[in-house]
């Protein structure tokens, strides 16, 4: 019998469902929502690609800028954070953040999404 997958995420992830976009280097612009998030990553549950963009399909190891959309104070905010993708299925995608990059105003607001439990600051 198989051992069972380890798990090496350095931190547990919270379903928390936020609307999302992912603007990767190659140009391919993905639109979704998180499923989960993490300090330092999430999955993406993504709409399907439109035809013309099928030939550039998310791949591992591609980077780009993470789009988060929240609410703070009842007004809806951003936060972009540099990120790469660490897997990719049909229906969504494994997201690492580039945390050590991000400034201490990006921390607080991912601590407090993760604090909250939703976008709603």
């Amino acid at each position: 019998m198989a051992d069972s997958p380890t798990d090496r995420r350095k931190f547990q992830r919270q379903k928390i469902r936020l609307s999302c976009h992912l603007q990767l280097n190659t140009g391919l612009l993905v639109h979704g929502y998180t499923q989960n998030i993490s300090p330092d990553g999430l999955f993406m549950e993504t709409q399907p690609l439109q035809t013309h963009q099928q030939h550039l399909r998310p791949k591992v190891g591609d980077v780009g800028i993470l789009i988060l959309q929240y609410k703070k104070n009842g007004h809806p905010d951003t936060l972009k954070v540099g990120c790469r993708i660490m897997h990719a299925v049909a229906n969504g995608i494994g997201v690492n953040i580039f945390s050590s990059r991000l400034s201490l105003s990006d921390q607080k607001t991912i601590a407090m999404i993760l604090e909250s439990g939703s976008g709603v600051l």
